[in-house]
């Protein structure tokens, strides 16, 4: 009786009749893979992306998905169910989300049961519109996977569309979408499949998702991956098709495509080895994050977007579409790294859509050729800051390679631009406009609206010089003359209009009506523009410096926009105190121009410490001013917070700026006090690229640059690294001749300054010194919903026998502070010695209880 039962039992839990092996499931292919790689558990609400040039998956772990093919929005709220033989209910995917592990070329969710792993490989092929789920399902006992999702045929904003069909070709497994009297069209393709959810025409219409299943067995699955594709087309639904049945088909060779992309992405852009993997880590993926931002529209073109969030209901995905300054912000970063072809690209796109009077637009709707968007709506013009950062990017660029025929290309447009903005400053104070003319940061809130924002006036004091040099090029002296001019008038009425002497900082802005010139007093981080390109007196840039570093500004996860103390601040205002990692790019960049590597570095590493925080790889938008967490509406992977990595960590960390069309590169290092050694490979100069390698010893400061293609020549070279003041400097050596070498003060350090050219195959110049005394900064991961907490080394200076340390800290908490130095120290009062091991020395520092958050103090370490 008992093998009866249990015979019984076995025919319940089969099939009917079991389910055959369609032709188009895919043989499993070795992945190959790029040596990147993020995994974790399953993050509920964290977003997740997948992103290729054309398509886009975009949705939240442990929740549902959105699919696009650009400009089209084929389907939201997808998600997979999975049914077990024997088991009365359907299991939600969602629920059994357990892991997540993201690559560059394909991101893998896995599925786990007590009966079942489901592994969901899913990837953007580069160029393709169309999204690739490859399920490598492992079972004990038959199982159904379910595919459900809501249609969606909808052009991105504005353009809307009107109410899509569906209909299930059971002959092709498949679904069509298709919009009556439009070509717009989508496919979602699922061999195997079989529709479940749509009513024949005479019934009424239900609101359902629309559901497929897919019946598998241990035995069908065991040498096979199910493939679910989807595929979008603004020409026909026929070239949908095609696109299905190419992805169906080609599967492991776009894979592989993709595989191959991100190699090259990583492999011709500037590569980190520094002591700290953290930032290695963190600007590999930034060198991946912002290669997605690249977006090829059929009709506009390819461009830069600004980032991405899902759009659910809606028709915005985020800011998944061209943005003016956001391209400009990141093609600094671009330009570093040696993206320089992307640089070009990014500007292409925006010469193409330049206002006829030479203004660069803000944004290009990505169905901007659907309706007249130039004209009926008004976000295209809404700003003023992307036409002075046209120029500033494009100079950029030729310092780097001195690509002239470049230039010559956009000469026109770039005198356009120029005369744009100089236009704008109609009342003859030197200071261009927003006024009738476009927000330049602030677009709303209660520091809205400037007249003149000190942030516009830093671009176009920096565009102006940019201009000057760009003439000089093109054979233009009188234009050169005249840019120069502007510069100077320009820098000059900055600091007599927003500098506030009794506040120590600068004003953001000016209002108008303006009866005395009246400002907008706030603390701000907007005065890190014009200090990121050294515009401001250093004498007060050291006070600014300041406030940019200290509690009330800066976060352990990056800088809010004004200060915690300020009347306006608000924590979760998008423009009055939210924190941007775009924000914190632009503190480290100012702090490291005016030689303050600590304010410089803790910026830094804020933003590379949020890689792995939300959506795993890539950085958000913008978080929080008081905790340690991303707004809901926030875009979860912003491409200009990518560039925040890139640029301090090139131009700022490592001081690498290209001169003279390529033929002289700067090297002027401000590495924390603990780096005795960093690496870069792929460093851009000119045509060609280089390996840099730092060195430090007891007695040396050594740097070695080689070419990376054997017939590469050498650019002419400036060393100018910093050290601690009291530091000796002995000489310096280029290929074991003697040089000059020259020091001056700068900041928190001296500069050692060293100009060498070689004929050799490799240059190495060796700066003998000694080492001297500078403050460690320990730079830690804060919590997710943490509060700021973090030490603050504002200044960190030392003298003959002094090491003058600026510290806030929390109010009623002690720090450690490690000092790196080859003298025996002694602490100061009220402090103590905790620790001594080699030559760091450890104190212990508190910090009295205060009505503020923040306490600062200043500390003489003597020796």
């Amino acid at each position: 009786m008992r093998r009866l039962v249990a015979a019984w039992c076995v025919l319940l839990l089969m099939p009917a009749a079991l389910p055959a092996q369609p032709a188009q499931w895919i043989e499993p292919f070795a992945r190959d893979s790029t040596r990147l790689v993020l995994s974790r558990p399953a993050q509920k609400g964290a977003f997740l992306d997948v992103v290729g040039r054309r398509a886009a998956l975009l949705g939240y772990e442990n929740e549902s998905f959105e699919v696009w093919t650009y400009p089209l929005k084929l389907v939201h709220d997808w998600r997979l169910k999975f049914s077990i033989a024997g088991y009365p209910l359907a299991y939600d995917g969602r629920d059994l989300m357990t892991r997540i592990t993201v690559r560059p070329e394909a991101t893998t969710i896995t599925y786990t049961h007590a009966a079942f792993t489901v592994r969901q490989v899913v990837f953007a092929p580069i160029d393709a519109p169309g999204v690739v789920m490859l399920l490598d399902v492992e079972s004990v006992r038959p199982v159904t996977v379910h595919g459900v999702f809501r249609p969606d045929l909808r052009l991105m904003w504005p353009a809307g569309m009107p109410q899509d069909n569906i209909a299930f070709d059971a002959a092709r497994d498949r679904y069509q979408l298709t919009v009556p009297g439009h070509p717009y069209a989508g496919v979602i393709a699922a061999p195997g499949a079989r529709d479940v959810s749509l009513m024949p025409y005479q019934e009424e219409p239900r609101n359902v998702p629309a559901e497929f299943v897919i019946e598998t067995t241990p035995a069908t699955t065991r040498n096979r991956w199910l493939p679910i594709v989807f595929a979008g087309s603004m020409d026909s639904l026929a070239a949908a098709h095609a696109t299905a049945d190419r992805l169906l088909q080609n599967a492991a060779s776009l894979y592989q495509q993709n595989v191959a992309h991100y190699r090259a992405v990583l492999r011709e852009s500037v590569q980190l080895d520094t002591p700290d993997d953290r930032l290695d880590r963190a600007m590999d993926w930034a060198l991946i994050g912002m290669d997605k931002g690249f977006a090829t529209n059929p009709q506009l073109g390819t461009g830069l977007v600004a980032g991405f969030r899902t759009a659910g209901a809606s028709d915005r995905p985020g800011f998944a579409w061209f943005f003016g300054r956001d391209a400009l912000w990141t093609a600094f970063a671009l330009t570093a790294a040696g993206d320089t072809e992307g640089t070009r690209t990014a500007l292409n796109f925006l010469q193409t859509y330049q206002r006829a009077d030479g203004k660069i637009p803000h944004e290009v709707s990505q169905s901007a050729a659907l309706v007249d968007w130039f004209a009926d709506f008004p976000y295209p013009w809404a700003s003023a800051d992307a036409t002075p950062l046209f120029i500033i990017a494009h100079a950029d660029l030729y310092q780097t390679t001195g690509d002239r025929a470049f230039l010559q290309k956009h000469w026109e447009a770039l005198r356009k631009a120029y005369r744009f903005s100089k236009r704008t400053d109609t009342d003859g104070d030197h200071l261009i406009e927003n006024t009738n003319v476009g927000h330049a940061w602030i677009e709303g809130g209660l520091l809205y609206p400037s007249h003149e924002e000190l942030y516009l006036q830093g671009l176009w004091a920096e565009a102006a010089r940019s201009m000057a040099t760009l003439a000089t090029v093109m054979d233009a002296p009188a234009l050169a003359r005249e840019a120069r001019a502007v510069h100077a008038q320009v820098v000059a009425a900055m600091e007599a209009t927003y500098w506030l002497p009794r506040r120590g900082h600068y004003a953001l802005g000016t209002r108008r009506p303006a009866p005395g010139n009246e400002r907008y007093t706030a603390s701000s981080v907007l005065p890190a523009v014009p200090l990121w390109w050294g515009l401001l007196d250093s004498a007060r840039a050291a006070s600014q410096i300041d406030h940019l570093g200290s509690g009330a500004l800066a976060t352990d996860w990056g800088h809010r926009i004004v200060a915690q103390t300020s009347d306006v601040y608000d924590p979760l205002s998008y423009h009055n105190g939210s924190v941007w990692p775009l924000f914190t790019g632009w503190a480290a960049m100012g702090a490291y121009r005016y030689t303050r590597p600590h304010v410089g570095y803790q910026a830094l590493m804020s933003t590379a410490l949020l890689t792995t925080q939300d959506a795993l790889g890539y950085i958000t938008e913008l978080l929080s001013g008081d905790f340690n967490t991303a707004f809901g509406r926030t875009s979860h992977h912003q491409i200009w917070s990518e560039a925040m990595i890139v640029t301090p960590a090139l131009r700022g960390l490592l001081g690498l700026r290209v001169r003279d069309g390529g033929r002289t590169l700067h090297v002027a290092p401000q590495l924390p006090a603990n780096w005795d050694h960093l690496q870069a490979r792929n460093v851009p100069a000119g045509n060609e690229r280089y390996t840099l390698t730092l060195l430090r010893t007891d007695s040396t400061y050594r740097l070695t640059l080689a070419p990376q293609s054997p017939a590469a020549a050498l650019p002419d070279v400036v060393f100018a690294p910093a050290l601690p003041g009291d530091a000796t400097v002995r000489g310096a050596r280029v290929n074991g001749a003697a040089v000059d070498v020259r020091t001056h003060a700068a900041g928190d350090r001296m500069r050692a300054v060293v100009r060498a050219s070689s004929a050799a195959d490799t240059l190495t110049l060796t700066l003998q010194r000694t080492r001297g005394t500078d403050a460690l900064l320990p730079v830690h991961a804060p919590a997710q919903g943490a509060m700021n907490r973090g030490l603050r080394v504002l200044r960190a200076a030392a003298t003959t026998g002094t090491l003058r340390l600026v510290l806030e800290g929390r109010a009623g908490r002690t720090y450690r502070v490690p000092i790196r130095s080859p003298h025996r120290l002694t602490a100061p009062p009220g402090t103590s010695i905790v620790e001594r091991r080699g030559d760091i020395t450890v104190l212990s520092v508190p910090f009295p209880p205060a009505d503020t958050r923040y306490v600062r103090q200043t500390l003489r370490v003597r020796w």
